[in-house]
């Protein structure tokens, strides 16, 4: 099994190396100018200039900093408006459809309305973030709710569980690998929107740097920028939501341990 899992990532590193060539092959080509498309080599130069002057990481704070608070309380209202939504189908019926409808909206809809309500603020970006991933949190969780075997609940009331700590002892406990799909799924609308957001409204942050390097026509800093959004985005999945995903499979039994 591990010989197994060994040969998978030297496959997957290979891949991402068989990007680059294909990348650089492509640069060497000259089928694209190269003002528009840069060498993996003069993306990387770019990136560390940005660094050397103090551009990249105060940004990279900046944009964490604002996930940190509005993913918070994306987090917060998707579980109790979960909750509420998958112990109650009049509620889950009422509201299923609305968070739906909202979902279609793409992200950078949400920024005009953002703007009108909080002007260039932080607040703003908050909005963003929270109008984007709470709706997709709260029916994840929902659904999972909904799918609990009715013995857990049963098996609980016949053991004594009283009714009001059905919710925190059998509920969510059972339901937790749907909040734990539920919330990445939210972290990954909320980074859209966060990004997104910082596009417009800030004067600091990823999505700053992009805007900023679009007016420049600097096309090595926006793919930068681009990449080292999808590589945030790629680490937080292995080495947080990934690896707490597993020990939850492991904990079901639905994984083995490695």
């Amino acid at each position: 099994m591990k010989t197994a899992q060994r040969s998978i990532k030297y496959y997957v590193l290979l891949f991402y190396l068989l990007i680059l060539v294909t990348w650089q092959a492509l640069f060497w080509a000259q089928i694209i100018p190269d003002y528009l498309f840069p060498s993996p080599v003069q993306v990387a130069r770019r990136l560390w200039e940005l660094g050397a002057d103090n551009y990249l990481w105060p940004s990279v704070k900046a944009t964490f900093q604002r996930m940190g608070i509005g993913f918070g309380i994306s987090v917060t209202l998707g579980l109790l408006i979960g909750l509420f939504m998958g112990m109650s189908r009049v509620v889950n019926s009422c509201l299923r459809s609305l968070f739906l409808g909202l979902q279609t909206l793409p992200t950078a809809a949400w920024v005009p309305v953002s703007l009108l309500f909080f002007g260039l603020s932080d607040h703003g970006i908050y909005f963003v973030i929270i109008m984007s991933s709470a709706p997709a949190i709260a029916i994840a969780i929902s659904d999972g709710i909904q799918h609990i075997p009715p013995i857990y609940l049963r098996a609980a009331r016949t053991l004594g569980t009283p009714g009001y700590a059905m919710p925190t002892r059998v509920i969510l406990p059972a339901a937790l690998p749907s909040i734990v799909t539920g919330i990445k799924l939210g972290w990954t609308l909320a980074w859209h929107g966060d990004v997104s957001a910082e596009l417009i409204k800030s004067s600091i942050g990823l999505g700053y740097l992009l805007q900023m390097g679009r007016e420049l026509n600097d096309a090595a800093q926006v793919i930068g920028v681009m990449v080292l959004t999808i590589l945030f985005g790629l680490l937080l999945d292995r080495f947080v939501f990934g690896l707490v995903q597993k020990r939850l499979l492991v904990r079901w039994g639905l994984a083995e341990k490695t």
